[in-house]
């Protein structure tokens, strides 16, 4: 009996071996394709991110320049892929954070008119070296990854093409003002973690030097190691609205021409005929940064019986610790220190780099006081040397307004506004009463009267004016009470006069402005806000810090004399700065950058450099320290630093409205309400 072949079963092998063929197959081109593309898209993420924390790399290095606060940034190395339970990955993604040289950066054709900082320009031009930080990774799929790079304040990615897409803007020039901030330091980190930089100043940017072009024909001049190109540096400074190429001075673009400097550098020409206020911090990441050390002494300040020396290092900040020793000519008896003598020793610099000396029992009808950094300024002493300053006092001389005479007689400005209310303002920027005969018909006119600061009572007062038609009536005689305060009422009609008090010789005088209701000026129509300009950025950088600018579309210069600031951050309470410069933004409550710069300092001055701290209150009507001036068709820049809760932190104002209020000084008023953007 014959059977056929049965070859069902083979037909099932050759079907399971087809199948798993195919699994193979399909798992192969998974593995080839899918698996790279997912992976890709973990490296671009990863890439994005490491864009974000180079923004915030820059914020922290850039604020810690003005602060002696350490600001740590964390920047993600690298990345780990998904596991997979089948399919293959290739080994996580590192990468290596690390410092770079770039150069030297340079700041030349300067002069400055100021004695204070004369020594530190001496030479026209000021030198720095500066690095860069660089992260670089060592992706397995992405093709073409960037290198993202920060340096001097602006964060970019640098592609193997040439090709550089920036990040971030520039804080180098804001306006006329230059602010330097230079990296320093061993830094590198490799691998797949998070590295933390502790970004640290070496020589926090405290001080200011107003500098200019050191000739008709010259350009200040700022030189920028970068790799960076030409055309990169003008868009960045164009979108920043700094460069106008003009020369037109009523804009707040001052960066005339931009261009090619020796291999690896750009040149930054300003403006010619301004006055720049520069300001140079240093800052370490990671280790090796050369120390702050003295560079050169200078007076701060002196009265007729008292001299403040401050020693600064290299980049103009003062230095603490540092040690002077003092003498005078003729010889007379100082103090300092609990030391007393003829000659002092070993004087330690305070926190603002400065040692104040007095002299005692002067005789002689001048002195000559000597300090030297280091050295015996008695026996060693050539004044053209950095380390030496001199400063020449003599006694008993003093300033003032009015007749020297039997007494010393003020107007009190403070005690007038205070008791006439609402309908009476004092500015003591520029000494003005200003009382609105809309609200009142007279004010209290009153004066105080001392002899050697002890107060004289029935004293004979005699008041007087240069305009009876504007200070109509009241203006006759008093007598000093027991507290040698005599007053008057006076009557107004609009107008502004000149107001004298006369006693045992001495007088004194105020400027007097009467005006209807808001003054009926037009200053508060003609200054507008700039559209967009509203940003939370203050003192070269910082978040907790607010500005804005405005413009006079009017054809008159305005006076700014006063202000009212007010926010939507709940926690904001005060607006406080203590920073002991002055003259630049963060170094004032308020700072106006304008054709005639001003200032709201709440712990007075000038000088400026004895910084307690005293807070602004928000909501607050405050007069202006010093009164700023916008000509026609200007724009000023107005700086808020730093915005503080009731414990004295910073807050931060990133999207927070903030309405300020700005007084001139026709009287008018003017409220300006803008969101505070992340410049970041």
């Amino acid at each position: 009996m014959n059977f056929r072949g049965d070859e069902r079963a083979v037909t099932v092998q050759i079907g399971a071996v087809l199948l798993f063929g195919i699994i193979i197959i399909s798992m192969s081109m998974y593995q080839a394709t899918v698996v790279p593309n997912q992976n890709e898209q973990v490296e671009f993420q990863h890439n994005q991110n490491v864009h974000d924390d180079f923004v915030s790399l820059r914020g922290a290095v850039i604020e810690s320049a003005s602060e002696p606060m350490t600001r740590p940034a964390t920047v993600s190395l690298g990345t780990r892929y998904p596991s997979r339970t089948l399919f293959v990955n290739p080994g996580p993604v590192s990468g290596t954070l690390q410092t770079q040289s770039l150069g030297t950066l340079t700041v030349s054709n300067v002069s400055t008119s100021e004695d204070e900082t004369d020594d530190y320009v001496a030479d026209n031009a000021l030198s720095f070296t500066t690095k860069s930080l660089e992260y670089s990774p060592r992706y397995h799929v992405m093709q073409s990854s960037p290198t993202t790079v920060y340096e001097n304040t602006i964060a970019y990615n640098r592609f193997e093409s040439g090709y550089n897409g920036t990040l971030t803007g520039q804080s180098l020039v804001d306006g006329r003002t230059i602010s330097l901030v230079l990296l320093d330091g061993n830094y590198s980190e490799n691998g797949v973690r998070s590295a933390t930089i502790d970004a640290q100043a070496v020589s926090s940017a405290t001080r200011t030097v107003s500098v200019t072009n050191n000739s008709s024909t010259s350009n200040v001049t700022i030189t920028v190691p970068t790799k960076l190109s030409v055309e990169d540096w003008k868009t960045i400074l164009t979108d920043a609205e700094e460069l106008d190429g003009s020369g037109d001075t009523s804009n707040d673009a001052y960066v005339h021409e931009v261009h090619d400097g020796a291999a690896g550098s750009v040149v930054i020409e300003m403006e010619r005929g301004e006055t720049y206020n520069l300001r140079v911090g240093k800052i370490e990441v990671g280790s090796g940064a050369e120390s702050q050390s003295p560079h050169y002494l200078t007076v701060a300040d002196k009265s007729s019986s008292s001299v403040t020396f401050e020693v600064r290092d290299r980049y103009n900040n003062p230095v603490s610790g540092a040690t002077l020793n003092v003498t005078a000519l003729p010889s007379t008896p100082l103090a300092a220190q609990g030391q007393s003598g003829s000659k002092l020793t070993d004087l330690d610099t305070d926190a603002d780099g400065q040692v104040t000396v007095s002299l005692t029992d002067p005789s002689a009808t001048s002195y000559t006081v000597r300090a030297s950094i280091n050295r015996d300024p008695s026996t060693d002493f050539d004044a053209s040397r950095l380390q030496n300053a001199t400063a020449e006092v003599v006694p008993g001389s003093g300033s003032g307004s009015g007749i020297t005479g039997l007494y010393d007689i003020v107007w009190d400005g403070d005690e007038m506004d205070s008791t006439g209310g609402s309908a009476v303002d004092y500015y003591s920027a520029n000494d003005t009463l200003v009382v609105d005969s809309s609200s009142v018909s007279d004010f209290d006119g009153i004066v105080t009267v001392a002899d050697d600061s002890q107060s004289v009572s029935n004293a004979n007062v005699d008041f007087a004016t240069n305009d009876s038609t504007v200070l109509t009536g009241g203006l006759g005689t008093d007598e000093t009470d027991g507290s040698g305060v005599a007053s008057t009422t006076i009557s107004v009609s609009d107008g502004v006069a000149t107001a004298y008090a006369t006693a045992g010789g001495s007088s004194d005088t105020i400027r007097v402005k009467i005006v209807s209701g808001s003054g009926g000026g037009s200053s508060g129509d003609n200054m507008n806000h700039v559209s967009g300009s509203g940003l939370a950025l203050a003192n070269g950088g910082e978040t907790s810090g607010a500005q804005f600018k405005v413009r006079n579309d009017g054809s008159d210069s305005v006076s700014i004399t006063g202000i009212s600031i007010e926010t939507s951050a709940s926690q904001a309470r005060y607006v406080r700065e203590s920073n002991g410069g002055q003259y630049q933004d963060g170094q004032h409550e308020v700072y106006l950058d304008a054709s005639d710069d001003g200032l709201l300092e709440m712990d007075g001055g000038p000088p400026y450099y004895g910084d307690s701290g005293t807070p602004y209150s928000l909501g607050q009507r405050e007069r202006l320290t010093e009164n700023g001036v916008v000509d026609a068709g200007s724009q000023a820049t107005i700086y808020i630093y730093e915005f503080q809760n009731n414990g004295g932190n910073r807050v931060r104002m990133e999207g927070e409205e903030v309405a300020v209020t700005l007084y001139f000084g026709d009287g008018s008023s003017q409220e300006y309400t803008f969101t505070a953007t992340d410049p970041y």
